[in-house]
């Protein structure tokens, strides 16, 4: 077992959203800790992709190959145990710029996601080849933000946007229960703030 499957979970420590928000017809709410974004009340303008970042008309599926390597691995998360604001993935999305999912805290980022949310992704891997849950989730967040389907991201209010996409696996078949992601990234600081999976193509 690699040791970013194994690492324990913090005590103490909260496992709640970085922000209010209404995911799926559940409300999720959040204790902000002293390195959290701080996220203004108003809006912010999204100018909601009509094309891929290449271009080209998209759907904006995500594609998870059933094998390949571990992403992003081992020596990136290592940093983590001592670094919340370490880089776990850069992107470089049209609408925002380069977006950063950093190592995190429980309440936004990969630890965010790790602690909230690995239940939910191993679930949709399950049955589907060797791959582990982050690399379905790296997978599903790297597509969202930089191959947009038309329409995204979405203002989602409070200084977020929102990104959605369809999920299938490289033999075409879908996972069962959720075959939807939804990412949610600070556009006051470029940062991504969770990404779950759902069952609801929207955000």
């Amino acid at each position: 077992m690699s040791q970013k499957r194994s690492r324990s979970v913090i005590t103490g420590v909260a496992a709640v959203l970085a922000a209010g928000l209404i995911a799926g017809g559940v409300a999720l709410t959040a204790q902000r800790g002293s390195d959290d974004p701080v996220l203004g009340g108003s809006s912010v303008e999204v100018v909601p992709s009509a094309t891929a970042g290449d271009g080209t008309a998209t759907d904006g599926t995500v594609t998870i190959t059933r094998t390949g390597p571990d992403i992003p691995g081992d020596a990136v998360l290592d940093r983590c145990s001592t670094d919340s604001r370490g880089t776990v993935a850069r992107y470089d999305t049209a609408s925002l710029g380069e977006v950063v999912l950093q190592c995190g805290t429980s309440g936004q980022g990969y630890e965010h996601i790790r602690i909230r949310h690995t239940q939910d992704w191993q679930d949709v891997v399950s049955g589907h080849g060797s791959r582990d849950w982050d690399d379905a989730m790296l997978t599903a967040v790297q597509t969202a933000l930089e191959s947009p389907a038309a329409g995204y991201p979405q203002d989602a209010g409070d200084g977020k946007v929102c990104y959605a996409a369809p999920v299938r696996f490289d033999d075409g078949s879908r996972p069962a229960a959720e075959p939807f992601v939804r990412v949610i990234v600070s556009a006051t600081t470029d940062r991504v703030i969770t990404a779950f999976p759902t069952s609801d193509g929207g955000c």
